[in-house]
């Protein structure tokens, strides 16, 4: 699969409600082509939940040297990156937003197709009127979204309401109040661009005594499944995001294999969800109207309704996958009615899979009631029993339920894994010491498969620790690369069909300590930002950050912060271990003759700059297993191994006296100090305590006897 090049996908988040659904499909379609997929995220490890249309700004050639072509995901990177994609020959294709300029093919959601759909419905079945709108006009496909809206109000002759900008496309980008919405007059309904902007919408709504929707209308777009949920319902707009994924994959491979694909647009249908919150009754209440009399045909129209929007192709497969459902529950209830139940469990399979496209509450509602209302329209006379027919309804209803009750079950059980494996994941690599975060066994705590940790030195070169895998297979080995070599070609071949390699760089703030390469499969239950693989890269920074602090504070503990060199205690506890050997050693004691004279005359920075120039020439001094510390003030300790009292010991000594005492170029001054050495030899039984008395009492008689000679 190597050889036919990996397809890669650019997302702001590589998991999460959105960009997770457009990776796992643009995963599911690359599979589909012999190819694996790489997913590299653009925003930092626990990066803020915040997508507004600013492109980050992201120049890294990540996987460059394996990826053939690109899908770039809405708010990804910025043009000058997609330019130097093309530069290099890695063909793009755009999803979810347009660039200017580069004429890159785009595959993009029906926006405006999909809001002249809210707008006709606000007025054509509520009466709307005067019509508000709120969104971040700053990305692309938002923009979209407010043209069709003032395209389609002018249509029906009205004007546009208040525009109420907004920060960005979640629920914080909502800053405005309710006076800003009231400024020219209560609207009949209020149009967000997307569901997150709704729900803050609604809260700022409901603060501000407005009901929904009985003062207000309020809709979204992108049918998150929140929108089921809330109280009430959210109306909004469902994109067909996995439509959009295979669709960018099959013009991407296109382009790989030669053929001309134009910029497109090419657009892909939205489908307006109508609910309480623009004025229709709940779908737990009853169904939409429709004109279709034939019972059959209208179980069929109900089924399709509840799938996903798809291009023509696909709609038409859906169509007839909505039929043969409506066929085998017809002829099921029929049967059943007759007195025989084979075919309960035949149909019942039938709508499960309808269900397992769109596994929601309001698809099960809706699969639900259309069954009950196929039963109910049954001419009596061609039924049997009509008690036989409910039992069936019965029967299909609970195997229906069961399924999803099933898929709930697993939903609950994923995040609560999810909130274990977090909690474990941050006790080990913040809390746990026998844990070293540059080691990617770690990751043996998530469902991960393989990683590799590409760490960036002081010089910005990175460079790989050994990697991690689950399973046998080729080492994942260590060693310097380049960001388009990363991640390691070792790591791309442990990755099982379904598997995705995730890359995202392990950056928190200011902290950027490289990149973490994992595979696992896309995650896409959880928020954007929140999903295992940008925890792990977050941890990894934060646990690389707390181990430097600590090494960092324990430097600080056992150093002298003027000089650098080890302290006292520092000098004592290497003394104490020194002591355990057998090699010879000698303890000097140091002291620094004029240096008061120099410090009280020309100030204590001058006295300092001394001490600092005195310690660097200590350290020139020495030799591999020596050791010089500061003592305090103007005294220095120097343990000098594997040596013994006798000419070697002598020339060593004087070596140190003739470079402390050499003259010291500070600013434009030259001082000169001197400098009284004492000696003390480790013998056995003696303790670190002992030699340094002993050295401090031989340095003593040295200084003694020089001012006894300068007498």
């Amino acid at each position: 699969m190597r050889d036919a090049g990996a397809i890669g996908v650019l997302a702001p988040f590589v998991g999460g409600t959105y960009y997770g659904s457009l990776t796992g499909g643009v995963g599911a379609a690359a599979q589909s082509y012999g190819r694996r997929l790489i997913a590299i995220q653009t925003l930092d490890a626990a990066a803020d939940l915040v997508v507004s249309g600013g492109d980050p700004a992201f120049d890294a050639a990540v996987a460059w040297d394996h990826v053939s072509g690109f899908v770039a995901l809405a708010d990804a990177v910025r043009p000058e990156y997609l330019a130097r994609l093309a530069r290099a020959g890695k063909p793009v294709i755009l999803v979810g937003n347009t660039v200017d300029g580069l004429g890159l093919p785009t595959v993009l959601p029906d926006n405006g197709a999909g809001i002249r759909d809210v707008v006709t419905h606000l007025v054509r079945e509520h009466g709307c009127r005067r019509i508000a709108f709120t969104g971040n006009l700053a990305a692309t496909d938002i923009r979209e979204r407010y043209d069709a809206y003032v395209e389609i109000l002018d249509a029906y002759g009205l004007e546009p309401g208040v525009f109420l900008p907004a920060l960005n496309n979640v629920e914080s980008g909502v800053s405005w109040d309710a006076a800003d919405l009231l400024r020219h007059g209560r609207p009949d309904a209020l149009i967000t661009a997307t569901d997150r902007n709704a729900f803050a919408a609604l809260r700022v709504l409901t603060a501000a005594g407005m009901r929904c929707p009985d003062d207000i209308l309020l809709t979204g777009f992108d049918n998150l499944d929140e929108a089921s949920l809330l109280r009430p319902e959210l109306a909004t707009v469902r994109q067909p995001l996995e439509a959009m994924s295979h669709r960018a994959v099959d013009l991407l491979i296109d382009r790989l294999a030669g053929k001309d694909v134009p910029p497109g647009p090419y657009l892909l249908p939205t489908r307006f969800v109508p609910r309480s919150s623009c004025g229709c009754t709940s779908f737990a209440e009853r169904l939409p109207d429709l004109a279709e009399q034939d019972g059959l045909r209208r179980l069929g129209r109900r089924l399709a309704g509840v799938l996903p929007a798809a291009e023509a192709d696909a709609a038409a497969r859906d169509v007839r996958a909505a039929e043969d459902a409506a066929a085998a529950t017809a002829g099921a209830l029929l049967a059943m009615a007759a007195g025989d139940s084979s075919r309960i469990a035949l149909a019942a399979n039938e709508l499960q899979n309808l269900l397992a496209a769109s596994p929601t509450l309001e698809t099960l509602r809706v699969i639900s009631r259309a069954v009950q209302e196929y039963a109910d329209g049954l001419p009596a006379g061609e039924v049997p029993d009509t008690t036989r027919v409910g039992h069936g309804v019965q029967a299909i209803m609970m195997s229906l339920g069961r399924t999803h009750s099933h898929v709930q079950l697993a939903d609950k059980l994923h995040l609560r894994s999810m909130i274990s494996i977090n909690y474990t994941l941050g006790m080990a690599l913040l809390h746990r010491r026998d844990v070293d975060p540059r080691d990617p066994s770690w990751l043996g705590l998530t469902p991960a498969t393989a990683g590799s940790i590409a760490l960036r030195r002081p010089d910005g070169e990175l460079v790989r620790t050994p990697g991690w895998r689950r399973h046998p297979g080729p080492a994942i080995p260590a060693g310097p690369t380049a960001i388009a070599a990363f991640p390691p070609v070792e790591l791309l071949d442990a990755a099982e069909p379904g598997e995705t390699v995730f890359v995202v760089r392990a950056k928190v703030g200011d902290s950027d300590r490289g990149w973490l390469a994992l595979v696992d499969m896309v995650e896409n239950r959880v928020e954007d930002g929140r999903e295992m693989v940008n925890q792990c890269a977050a941890l990894l920074t934060v646990g690389l950050d707390l181990r430097d602090q600590e090494e960092q504070l324990l430097r600080e503990a056992q150093s002298d912060r003027l000089t650098g060199l080890p302290n006292r205690p520092s000098f004592v506890a290497a003394l104490e271990n020194r002591l355990a050997g057998e090699r010879p050693a000698v303890v000097l004691f140091l002291d620094l003759d004029g240096f008061k004279h120099v410090n009280d005359s020309l100030g204590h920075h001058t006295g300092d700059r001394l001490l600092v120039g005195v310690a660097d020439r200590l350290r020139d001094c020495l030799r591999a297993g020596d050791l010089a510390a500061r003592f305090g003030g103007d005294e220095f300790l120097v343990l000098l191994d594997d040596v013994a009292p006798g000419p070697e010991l002598d020339e060593r000594v004087g070596r140190i006296h003739d470079a402390i005492c050499a003259p010291y170029v500070l600013g434009e001054r030259v001082v000169r100090v001197g400098v009284s050495i004492g000696s003390a030899p480790c013998v056995a039984g003696a303790t670190a305590q002992d030699l340094l008395q002993e050295a401090d009492l031989s340095m003593y008689d040295v200084k003694a006897a020089r001012r006894a000679a300068a007498a």
